[in-house]
């Protein structure tokens, strides 16, 4: 037989490296209502926190944190979904979107998604994005926060680079947080900056 043709082996060589541009990661459902400039400092508008005593009602969106379990191992903040709210314990039963909706038997979720949280441990995620920025409704550059890592649903410790006031439109016509993750296999001990969508960038519990 004859040998395959070596065809269109063209060298692409003599350009400059790029510079380097994050890859658009994909945040499913990220683009939030714009609060007018009245409401930009209302509770759950962008950094803005929900009020103590605030009981999130049930598919409310939230950051929950799954306790290690094993010694050593650390705590884990997953992307979930409120279903009942118990008033005597205080405690959220809340769905990890993870489980996504293919559940069991008609329609209802496994049990191993379902995890019984304590409500200090469950932080719901913005409703709004401010028009109008200030301290109070976005974190500042350097600031230590609870951010999804992009296409997952877990949140991680992790740094703001740059505020959304500072950082241009995304394409929705929605400003970003632009995160470092702490990332152990960089000098830094911090990844490239990310963009992270205000809805999925909290505040760091104490």
């Amino acid at each position: 037989g004859g040998e395959p043709s070596g065809g269109g082996g063209g060298g692409g060589g003599g350009f400059a490296p790029a510079p380097f541009v994050p890859p658009p990661h994909v945040y499913p459902d990220a683009a939030l209502p714009l609060a007018s400039r009245e409401e930009s400092h209302r509770p759950l508008c962008g950094a803005v926190p929900q009020p103590a005593d605030m009981v999130l009602v049930e598919k409310t969106k939230v950051a929950a944190r799954m306790s290690g379990g094993l010694k050593g191992q650390a705590d884990e903040w997953i992307l979930a979904v409120v279903q009942r709210y118990n008033a005597s314990t205080q405690k959220y039963v809340v769905l990890d979107v993870d489980a996504g909706d293919e559940g069991g038997l008609m329609g209802a979720p496994a049990a191993s998604k379902q995890h019984t949280v304590p409500a200090k441990y469950v932080i719901a995620l913005p409703t709004s994005e401010p028009t109008a920025y200030s301290h109070y409704n976005e974190f500042k550059a350097g600031s230590s926060v609870l951010a999804l890592y992009p296409d997952t649903t877990c949140f991680y410790k992790a740094y703001v680079a740059t505020p959304p006031s500072q950082s241009n439109p995304n394409p929705s016509h929605r400003r970003d947080y632009m995160i470092e993750f702490e990332d152990e296999n960089e000098v830094t001990g911090r990844s490239e900056p990310m963009r992270v969508p205000q809805k999925y960038t909290l505040r760091l519990p104490m």
